[in-house]
């Protein structure tokens, strides 16, 4: 069972939520510990015009997490990043303030979580970043292939800004993610996420219309990702 740090001290609370499996099964961790806390949920309109179905991922996650849990006070920040700063129009094409080599989205992202964190008073803030995995090559991020060591264990749980920054899931692999879901009964939420990076030819903004089925590619990195974990999980 994946445990996450949580203190019933903490009155805001934050984390970025995707229409992936990976932020969705982190939200419904927190969800199932929280009682008089705030969350406040992190989303970001990417990739619009190729992938618009990835907005409607996300808000359905979101209102899956407000159905099963009312009592919880939520409130959702959503932010926008135009396709021309995205990692896979441009590539790392700037240079954040700690001196790395980023994309338009890379710095879109932390930034406005830093934004959300500091404006809203936030106590902790959650990013369910996983590792690639360890036994095949799918091509996946260069800077998730890292294992703990003594140095770098804090990369789980830190001080970013004055505030905790927390990233449970830093060095598990996507089939302990699919493992907790069963553990957790909670397939149904699984098979709401969406993992695929993939687009198709006529299926696009001009034509996408909201709630209709879209096909994942089986191709890019996230399918083989999630198959994969599927089988091994």
């Amino acid at each position: 069972m994946i445990k996450i740090p949580f203190d019933s001290n903490w009155k805001r609370i934050a984390i970025s939520l995707s229409g992936g499996a990976d932020s969705a099964l982190l939200a419904y961790l927190l969800c199932t510990k929280i009682i008089t806390q705030e969350l406040h949920v992190i989303s970001h309109v990417r990739c619009w015009k190729t992938k618009p179905w990835q907005a409607d991922d996300a808000l359905k996650v979101y209102a899956w997490m407000q159905g099963r849990f009312p009592h919880i006070k939520m409130c959702r920040h959503v932010n926008f990043i135009p396709p021309e700063m995205e990692w896979g129009s441009a590539g790392p094409t700037m240079v954040d303030e700690y001196g790395k080599s980023v994309s338009g989205d890379n710095i879109e992202q932390r930034a406005y979580a830093e934004y959300v964190c500091h404006s809203n008073d936030i106590d902790i803030y959650f990013n369910a970043v996983t590792r690639n995995p360890r036994s095949v090559d799918f091509q996946g991020m260069p800077t998730r292939d890292i294992d703990p060591t003594d140095d770098n264990k804090h990369l789980e749980l830190m001080i970013h800004m004055g505030r905790l920054a927390a990233h449970p899931f830093r060095f598990r692999e996507k089939k302990e993610i699919v493992s907790e879901y069963k553990c957790q009964e909670i397939w149904d939420l699984f098979e709401m996420t969406r993992s695929c990076e993939g687009t198709f030819d006529n299926l696009d903004y001009r034509s996408y219309t909201k709630g209709q089925y879209v096909p994942v590619c089986g191709e890019c990195f996230w399918c083989k990702e999630r198959a994969w974990a599927v089988d091994n999980g």
